[in-house]
């Protein structure tokens, strides 16, 4: 057995509350994203997480920053934002990431990050511009309602 075999096997043993690195299972990862577990695999197969290195027993193994990438992929949902315009905003921030700053990057490169960042910036002014409409009419429901005077429901017409 060669030396990183066996240590990988007495990673294996530790118990996992013990690991210092932080590396969670999937399970971990599920209750610390608030998802299911079959969530996070449904990510994975969609390319929205990466798919985790293995341990030696062959569990899962996630990082702190899968957690962050799913919290994230979460609040998008949350927004309004699909999982095709989510996968474009993990592309669009992978390439910044990327960057160093020192090369010169591809104009082609820049181009595309420029109308996939102008994309995602009219999503959002038409989702901002649809969220206050609706509170707008909110607002003015409300006003009406604890007014006393009686209030035809928006949604009645």
């Amino acid at each position: 057995m060669s030396i990183l075999a066996r240590k990988a096997q007495f990673v294996d043993s530790i118990p996992w509350c013990m690991v210092e690195d932080k590396a969670m299972r999937i399970g971990e990862l599920a209750a610390r994203a608030e998802v299911n577990i079959q969530t996070l695999r449904f990510y994975e197969r969609e390319g929205l997480l990466r798919l985790p290195e293995r341990t030696a027993a062959g569990y899962r193994s996630y990082a702190e920053s899968d957690l962050e990438r799913v919290r994230f992929i979460r609040v998008c949902q949350g927004l309004g934002f699909t999982l095709r315009e989510i996968y474009q905003l993990l592309e669009l921030h992978r390439e910044l990431a990327e960057y160093d700053g020192k090369t010169v990057m591809k104009p082609s490169a820049v181009k595309e990050i420029v109308v996939m960042a102008n994309e995602r910036l009219a999503v959002i002014d038409a989702k901002l511009k649809t969220l206050n409409s609706m509170r707008a009419e909110l607002t003015s429901l409300v006003k009406t309602l604890t007014g006393g005077t009686p209030a035809v429901s928006p949604i009645s017409h």
